[in-house]
């Protein structure tokens, strides 16, 4: 299946996906609590995401800066805004990200546009 990368500040938050995204299936290969942190660790990685899970509200960096550092290194890299700051919706959008998932989110609903994301 995908390997996905989580980048949320509540740890609680980042445990729940990572359960749901193994139990379909999915391989979490990083996590991190911020977007500086995360940036850093997507650079190291050989081998990049075939999606990131990104939250807007962070400290040191936000989402919506983290995916635009992203998108620079690599255009065409699969991202899922899960937020529950809906006004970055627009800019999120301006981005050229189409996944856009509001918190709070059900399990179901989170597996559905994992899924999108990824196809």
């Amino acid at each position: 299946m995908a390997n996905i990368m989580i980048v949320d500040d509540e740890p609680t938050i980042q445990q729940l996906m990572a359960i749901i995204l193994e139990d379909m299936g999915h391989t979490v290969v990083a996590q991190s609590l911020n977007g500086e942190v995360a940036l850093k660790t997507y650079q190291e990685l050989g081998e990049k995401p075939d999606l990131l899970i990104i939250d807007h509200r962070m400290p040191i960096m936000s989402g919506t800066d983290l995916a635009q550092a992203i998108l620079e290194l690599k255009k065409e890299q699969g991202i899922l805004f899960l937020t529950a700051d809906e006004s970055v919706k627009e800019t999120v959008y301006a981005l050229g990200i189409e996944n856009f998932l509001e918190k709070p989110a059900d399990i179901d609903t989170i597996r559905e546009a994992v899924t999108k994301a990824l196809a």
